[in-house]
C-alpha cells in the first residue's frame, strides 16, 4: 500500500509480494514414416498437407495438456508452492456447496453470485484486495447448452428480469470429464493464471523431413518444446456441481 509522505517530502521505502509459482518446459515428438509406394499411390492427397495436420495434432496436445494440469487431484487441481491444490477452501476459490446446473435451479441459485463475490474479495500476496473481475465461465460439452440459457442476454422491461451475468463469455471445453463441474475465470488481462510457453525461438511445432536411402519413402520428425502451469491460483473458481 502507499503511505502519507511526510512535511519534509521523505519517502517510506516498501517490498514487492511475490507469488513463487514456477513451471519448466518439456520436449515432446514423434517420427512419422511415409513409404514411397504410400505417396505414389496417394490419389487423394492424404499426405499433401501433413504439416497442416501435424499442426493441428500439436494444438490438441497442448490444450490436452493444460486440461490436464486443471483436473488433476479429482479435479482440484496441481499442487502450488504453498502445498495447497488450486483449488483449496483456504485460497478462496471453490465453493462450499456444489451447485448442479442440471437441476433446474432458478438463475439466482446458479452459484455465479456466489462465485462472482469470491473474486472480487480475493486478497493479493502482500494482503490488499486485488477486486478480481470475473471474464470467463468454463463449461464441459455436456453445459454448454445450459450455460448459454444462464448467460444469454434479456431484452428486460423489469428490473427482476435483468440477468447480471450476461456480460460473462461461455468457454466450452470438451476435454474436460466431470460432466457436472464448472469454473469461472478472471481476467487475463488484470491477473495471471494457467500459462504456457514455448522454446524461445522455436514456437509451436518445429517439423523436420529426412529422405530414406536404404529404405524408400520419408520420414518427418515433430518437436514440440512446451510447458505450462498455474502462477497464480486467485483468477481461478470452481465449483463441483454435484
Amino acid at each position: 500500500t502507499l503511505e502519507k509522505v511526510n512535511e519534509h517530502g521523505e519517502f517510506q521505502s516498501g517490498t514487492m509480494a511475490e507469488a513463487g509459482e514456477s513451471y519448466a518446459i518439456d520436449s515432446f515428438g514423434r517420427i512419422f514414416g511415409i513409404t514411397r509406394k504410400a505417396m505414389i499411390n496417394d490419389d487423394l492427397g492424404a499426405f499433401t498437407d501433413l504439416s497442416r495436420r501435424l499442426g493441428q495434432a500439436a494444438t490438441a496436445f497442448e490444450a490436452q495438456f493444460l486440461v490436464n494440469l486443471l483436473i488433476a487431484n479429482a479435479g482440484l487441481g496441481p499442487v502450488m508452492s504453498d502445498t495447497k491444490k488450486l483449488f483449496d477452501a483456504a485460497h478462496g476459490n471453490i465453493a462450499a456447496t456444489p451447485i448442479d446446473w442440471t437441476a433446474g435451479s432458478p438463475p439466482e441459485l446458479y452459484g455465479l453470485d456466489t462465485a462472482r463475490l469470491a473474486m472480487r474479495k480475493q486478497t493479493g500476496p502482500g494482503g490488499g484486495l486485488i477486486d478480481v473481475t470475473p471474464k470467463f465461465v468454463m463449461v464441459p460439452a455436456e453445459l454448454e447448452t445450459i450455460g448459454e440459457k444462464i448467460l444469454s442476454s434479456i431484452q428486460a422491461t423489469v428490473v427482476s428480469d435483468v440477468n447480471p451475468f450476461d456480460r460473462l463469455t461461455l468457454v466450452v471445453e470438451p476435454r474436460l470429464t466431470d460432466a457436472h463441474r464448472w469454473y469461472v475465470v478472471g481476467d487475463p488481462a488484470q491477473i495471471d493464471g494457467l500459462e504456457f510457453a514455448y522454446l524461445a525461438g522455436a514456437p509451436g511445432p518445429q517439423i523436420e523431413t529426412k529422405v530414406g536411402f536404404e529404405v524408400d519413402g520419408i520420414q518427418l520428425k515433430v518437436r514440440l518444446d512446451y510447458g505450462g502451469g498455474f502462477i497464480d491460483h486467485r483468477g481461478w473458481y470452481t465449483n463441483a456441481g454435484h
